[in-house]
């Protein structure tokens, strides 16, 4: 039986007192699965977009940057480097409360993406609940809340978990407002996109289903009480419409303002570390990949593994059979369009799902109220559903979460000697594989020198004319790496550890002042 779009879908349990304690437990879970080591340090998946924002918070907070010209530690142009990718406003966040109540830096990145997420957890089921019923409702804040990519990044020291955050309360918000209620609503719809898109301006295709719901003619709810704010006027779709556009100002002006800022010859080009025009240049579309198998090949093995997992891939399916589902045609559209315009990066970095996600869950949410409605399963059963979701999850999530590569073990025993030898504002040079979180963890500004640069002894020379006075090597494949090779200059040898080694680094022409040599 196919259901109307403006009502709820019928359950048995639509009202059922238990409903709060299903929305509890899912939330139980979900926090419970974001919280495991949440104290280890930003290694492992990841680690490089990780530490780039504990990098930007730290800089911020400690007077080392603007709020509008985001740095890291790695040096450009004598300076510590501008990554002008977005506004990472849930970094910035973080940086705050770090500097308000101590602690760890990583720590408080973890505790804001789990808030956020979880946030999004709540929002999503009451704006399903709203549209189709608390199962519906149910099934969506379970989706979003056990799928692998958002337990991965809902709890990683990135913007993801703020950008999924950000779209579901602009649509919630606006949805509200649409419902006839008060005008606060709109207020909040266009705040929320407005740090959308400065977080992320790509996100301004949320444009779409905004324009959608604005100029729907249908009024799908009546207004809770007479007093309450509606759309009363012809124009107000137009008065709305002109408020989200002045909300994307900002974010535009932003934009406009770093791709100038950033171009050959602009006034900050040679303090640029990366940029939204290094980004532009190296995602142009049309992008080959879309005309290439293993492109949808890894669309289908993500889509049923680490985005769904194989328990819950099918319920979007299900919900298709429910025509209510073309209410949100163009946020799905919306995605798509990001898939299609930026092929690349969901092929090659899996939380780029997680903005993708709220639409689906929505999908999932409205084929289990399906299920629900035509098996009538027990609780018993839905809660050993619930199970299962869960130990899908762990099964893409549990390595990530808890195991430090091997190759990573070493960084935080080489850079502790490095913040040992050095003072605070002292230059550094650090090698380890392609990353910088090595560099994070030293906590001193510096350059991150990949190990097989052809170039290796020349950089490291202007380094150390530069001033920077040691150079860290993680690398626990001794024989590989360049010291063992025998492409380093001779420099004395301050410490070694399993898996690292620090030198100190002499400029041009300096004497050996140690005999300390490597070990063979």
């Amino acid at each position: 039986m196919e259901t109307s779009e403006s009502t709820p879908i019928p359950s048995r349990s639509t009202h059922s007192p238990h409903l709060l304690v299903v929305l509890g437990l899912i939330l139980a879970l979900a926090l419970g699965v974001r919280l495991v080591a949440i104290s280890r340090p930003l290694l492992g998946n990841f680690a490089t977009k990780n530490v780039v924002y504990a990098m930007i918070a730290r800089n911020l907070v400690e007077h080392r940057a603007s709020f509008w010209l985001p740095r890291i530690d790695c040096l450009r142009g004598g300076q510590r480097g501008l990554h002008l990718l977005e506004v990472p406003l849930s970094a910035y966040l973080a940086g705050g409360l770090w500097k308000c109540f101590g602690g760890s830096l990583d720590v408080w990145g973890r505790i804001v993406s789990i808030a956020f997420s979880l946030t999004s957890i709540l929002v999503l089921y009451h704006l399903v609940r709203r549209r189709h019923g608390h199962v519906a409702g149910l099934g969506a804040a379970a989706v979003l809340a056990l799928s692998p990519v958002a337990v991965m990044y809902g709890r990683h020291f990135m913007l993801e978990a703020s950008i999924a955050f950000f779209a579901v309360a602009t649509i919630d918000t606006l949805d509200r407002w649409l419902a006839g209620r008060r005008a606060i609503w709109l207020a909040a719809s266009a705040a929320c996109f407005a740090l959308l898109a400065l977080t992320k301006i790509y996100m301004l295709v949320l444009l779409l289903p905004i324009v959608a719901m604005l100029f729907r003619r249908v009024r799908l709810n009546a207004p809770e009480q007479p007093h309450d704010f509606a759309l009363v006027r012809p124009d107000a779709p137009y008065m709305a419409f002109l408020l989200f556009l002045l909300a994307a100002v900002p974010a535009i002006a932003w934009v406009a303002y770093v791709l100038h800022a950033a171009s050959p010859g602009g006034n900050l080009s040679d303090q640029i570390f990366y940029s939204l025009r290094d980004s532009a240049g190296a995602h142009r579309p049309p992008d080959p990949l879309l005309a290439r198998p293993d492109f949808y090949r890894r669309l289908f093995d993500d889509w049923a593994g680490v985005v769904l997992t194989p328990a819950a891939c099918m319920l979007p399916l299900i919900g298709l059979m429910n025509r209510a589902w073309r209410r949100w045609i163009p946020w799905l559209a919306a995605m798509a369009l990001l898939v299609v315009a930026m092929p690349r990066k969901f092929f090659e970095m899996n939380y780029y799902w997680v903005v993708v996600l709220p639409p689906v869950a929505v999908l999932a949410g409205l084929g289990w109220a399906r299920l629900v409605e035509k098996l009538r399963p027990s609780r018993m059963a839905m809660g050993l559903f619930l199970a299962l979701a869960l130990v899908a999850s762990l099964r893409y999530t549990s390595g990530p979460l808890l195991n430090i590569p091997a190759e990573d073990r070493a960084v935080l025993p080489a850079s502790r000697v490095v913040r040992e030898q050095t003072a605070q504002d002292e230059l550094v040079v650090t090698m380890h594989g392609s990353g910088i979180d090595l560099l994070y963890y030293c906590d001193r500004p510096g350059w991150a020198l990949e190990p097989n640069d052809p170039r290796l002894a020349d950089r490291l020379a202007e380094c150390a004319r530069a001033g920077a006075k040691l150079l860290a090597i993680v690398d626990v494949e001794h024989d590989a790496s360049p010291d063992r090779a025998g492409r380093l200059p001779s420099m004395p040898l301050v410490a070694e550890g399993e898996g690292f080694r620090v030198y100190r680094l002499l400029a041009s022409g300096s004497p050996v002042v140690s005999k300390t040599e490597p070990r063979p």
